[in-house]
């Protein structure tokens, strides 16, 4: 059990780490010596849990997938008959419990294929509860809603991270819903 202590406390200390890098360097300019000793992990420890730098950022981005996926069972759970807005709640609440990775994964010094994955995770998602509430609706309808939602919601959280943060994801959710207006399936 220690040992498993020791190497979650090892995983995160370095996940951190090249997040603090990425703040100020594109992920292809961080040096795995560099990340090791700003860590204060040896660098054999650091290649015994990945295989280089790249391996170490996709376990980040799969820890928010992870996160984002909890956010949506519980939704599920609860058996919610949705509407755009509350869809709009449940993409901001995913999106903010991990605002600090998402936004520098989302940045300029991030990862593509976050971008590429977050994308494609907002579009199934919104697809999917779309479709369940509003079966009549064209399925084209619900992809043009997606590419709406992906950019939409990406653009806002963006915006919203960097002037402070001062409104809640419900808030997030009001703004945009008063953006889209009237809904023509109501």
């Amino acid at each position: 059990m220690k040992k498993n202590r020791s190497v979650q406390k090892t995983k995160r200390i370095l996940k951190q780490t090249l997040i603090d890098l990425l703040k100020d360097q594109s992920i292809h300019q961080v040096k795995v010596k560099e990340l090791t000793e700003r860590a204060e992990v040896n660098r054999g420890t650091f290649y015994f849990h990945y295989s280089d730098i790249y391996d170490l950022l996709y376990e980040i981005e799969d820890d928010v997938f992870q996160e984002l996926e909890s956010v949506f069972d519980q939704f599920d759970k609860e058996g919610h008959s949705t509407t755009e807005g509350l869809l709009l709640e449940v993409l901001f609440e995913g999106l903010t419990e991990k605002r600090e990775i998402v936004y520098i994964l989302l940045g300029p010094n991030g990862s593509r294929s976050f971008s590429s994955r977050i994308d494609g995770w907002i579009d199934y998602h919104s697809r999917n509860i779309l479709q369940r509430a509003f079966p009549q609706v064209d399925a084209d309808y619900h992809r043009l809603v997606s590419a709406f939602l992906i950019r939409g919601v990406i653009g806002t959280f963006k915006t919203w991270y960097e002037t402070g943060q001062k409104q809640t994801y419900k808030e997030l959710a009001e703004i945009i819903e008063k953006i889209i207006g009237p809904k023509p399936y109501s």
